[in-house]
Formats: structure tokens, sequence, C-alpha cells
């Protein structure tokens, strides 16, 4: 029996050694061929100018190639199927702090998007293997950050070949209900996102946390918004003297902030309320534009509104809650001669209520919307 069990050794230990000139080499395992690397879907560019792309807010559409758009909360929206990744194609014309969006999937935030390229570059919207080709989903773009920021040039979406794009438009596009917001850094939502003690960043700058975006939301409201940190009526932000050359007005009629050559055409979205909330910046610091100089500029840029839109579109003016007295009383004032309704904002916030550089931070809009909302309710019939 142990002979034979030896035998068999014997033959096992053969058959695992070959002889190489009277030395002895293990048999090798045989060589594993590397798994090839999938190729990936062949894709397709899907031009700014789809039918099936839908936008909010001021957008220079002159060249069919490329979009651009500076304001504050512009935002980008479509419906599709059938690919496994999305890419956008953008670029923006500063460097110094990177543009900002937010990314929301079928309206959940998603992830936030740096713009940092001044080349047309194309941005991830989505990590690949996230989406299931076969179900619909909504993806919305929204600009956190404002025109001082520079402009965004977008060129289009790279998406697989097989990507079908619905003709849903996501956003509230009823033409009976649009509301407009102009205002400075706080609608702007300069350090909304920030912890205190903080100064100014594009990562803490989000607008559509505002109280204008969530205004709108509850309402069920289309939105534009025309906001810039540090402009007044007629005085901008720790200006030298008691005006300025350049203060808000100067640039509200430019579909582009930043370009005075961008004529925003009026007649294509008339709002049924316009917010304002200017006048912080003309008191922030001495010396104050005198009352009747305030007053008088406040009312000419509300009277060349008004001749913009028609006699339907009803005006609030704000005021606070950085600021209070003598601004709101002088922006009370204004109210009461064009024939707007005034929203009180003053005292309403506290030190929870804050982000960077006392600007209120995202309870502090939500206490900013909810003292709002009733007035804009009750003379809209909302």
């Amino acid at each position: 029996m142990i002979k034979i069990i030896t035998t068999i050794l014997v033959v096992l230990v053969c058959c695992l050694i070959t002889s190489n000139g009277g030395g002895i080499v293990l048999a090798r395992k045989p060589t594993q061929t590397p798994s090839p690397t999938p190729t990936p879907p062949p894709s397709q560019v899907i031009l700014p100018s789809n039918a099936n792309l839908f936008y909010q807010g001021r957008v220079d559409q002159s060249n069919s190639s490329v979009y651009s758009f500076d304001w504050s909360g512009v935002a980008i929206g479509f419906a599709f199927k059938g690919t496994t990744n999305v890419r956008a194609l953008f670029s923006t014309s500063l460097t110094t702090e990177d543009n900002m969006f937010n990314v929301f999937i079928n309206y959940g935030l998603y992830s936030t998007l740096n713009i940092s390229s001044t080349s047309n570059e194309a941005y991830n919207l989505i990590s690949g293997g996230t989406l299931d080709p076969q179900q619909t989903y909504i993806l919305i773009l929204t600009k956190r950050t404002e025109a001082a920021i520079g402009i965004i040039n977008f060129y289009g979406l790279v998406v697989d070949q097989s990507a079908i794009l619905f003709p849903i438009n996501p956003f509230n596009d009823n033409p009976n209900k649009r509301i407009e917001f102009i205002g400075d850094s706080i609608t702007c939502g300069y350090g909304i996102d920030g912890t205190p003690p903080c100064s100014f960043t594009a990562e803490t700058e989000n607008n559509y946390q505002t109280y204008a975006g969530v205004v709108s939301r509850i309402l069920g409201a289309d939105l534009h918004v025309e906001s810039w940190s540090g402009k007044g009526v007629v005085r901008n932000y720790d200006a030298n003297g008691t005006t300025s050359v350049d203060p808000f007005p100067t640039y509200y009629g430019r579909t582009i902030a930043n370009n005075p050559n961008s004529t925003w055409t009026f007649q294509d979205w008339v709002p049924q309320a316009v917010v304002i909330n200017l006048g912080t910046n003309d008191f922030s610091s001495q010396p104050y534009p005198p009352q009747t100089v305030f007053e008088q500029g406040y009312t000419n840029f509300i009277d060349s509104i008004r001749t913009k839109y028609n006699n339907g579109t009803v005006f609030f003016l704000a005021c606070g809650p950085m600021i209070s007295d003598p601004c709101c009383q002088y922006v009370q004032n204004v109210a009461t001669a064009t024939k707007s309704i005034y929203i009180d904002l003053q005292d309403i916030l506290d030190s929870s209520d804050l982000g960077c550089n006392g600007h209120p931070n995202v309870n502090g809009h939500l206490k900013m919307a909810m003292n709002s909302l009733p007035i804009i309710q009750k003379n809209l019939g909302w």
C-alpha cells in the first residue's frame, strides 16, 4: 500500500516539473490576458439653441452656437433619457473667482459646479455610471454667482448618441405668474452659505437660496433676477461722493450686465410683479446722498421700468434688513409717490440669521421671504 502511494506522488511531482539542462523548473501558470477597456459610447453635442433646452432669466441668444449670460440665478433646464453621462460646455470671462452653479437632478440638489476656464471646456454634470439610460431625468443648472464674477458662455451639452431630449419645460413657465427681483448683494445671495466671521467668496454666494428664490418657488412663479453687489440707486458702496457714475440703473437695461452693447428686449418677458430692494449701499457710509437726490433717482428708475412694462405690473419696494432710517423712510416716501407697495424688512434678523459680512444667511433669507410673501400675495391675488 505504501509503495502504491509513493508511486502516485512521484507521478504527480513529475507532472509539475520539466527538465532544463539538468535543472528543475516549476511549470508556469498560463498567462491571463487583461480585460479590454470598455469603449465609451459615441457622443453628440446638443447646441444651446436646441428647442428642448429651456432657460430662466436674461440670456443672450443671438448666436445659436453659444448663449451668454451673467445675471444672478440664470438657469438652464432639460428633460432627457438614454445617456450614461451628461457634460456641459462652458467658458467664463474672469479667473479671479470661479463662476458657480447648482446642479439639480429631478429637483434635488446633486452637486455644485465650478467654471474656471476661459476657453470652451467640458464639465461633468453627473458622474459616469450614475444614470440609468432607461430612466427619464430632469436636470437643472442654476447660477449661484453674480454678474460681478463675469460672463458665462454656454456652448451646449455632450451626451451619448442614444440620448433623447424631451419638450418638457422644467421651470414654472406660466406667463400669468412672473416675478422680477432687483437688488444688490442681498438679492445676489452674498455670503448666504457662509459662517461668520467670513468675507466674500464665490463658494458662499448662492442666489437660489435667497428670498427671491424662496418667494418665487412658493408662488409657483417664473423668476428673473437682476442684482449686483455694492450697487445703489444713485450711490454705490463706500463711494467718495454723494453719487456714483455707475449705480444700479446703469446696468438694468442690459441682457448681459457686463456688456453695455447688450440690450434686453423687455417685451419678451413682462412680469406681473417687480420687487426692488435698493438703497442699502447708498447709505452704507458718509457722505449720504441728499434726500431729494435719492428719492428723485429712485422715482426716475421706477418710472423708466414702468414705461417698458404694461400698466398691470405691480411694484414692491423693500427696505432692510441691513439698513434702516433715513434710507427706509425715503424708500417709503418713494413707494407712496410712485403708487408702489412698501415692504418693511427692518429689524427682522438676529445674530443667528447672518452669513458673511453681516449679510443674511439661508435662515435670514427665509425670514425675509416670509415677511414679504403675505404682502405680495395680497396685492397680486396669488
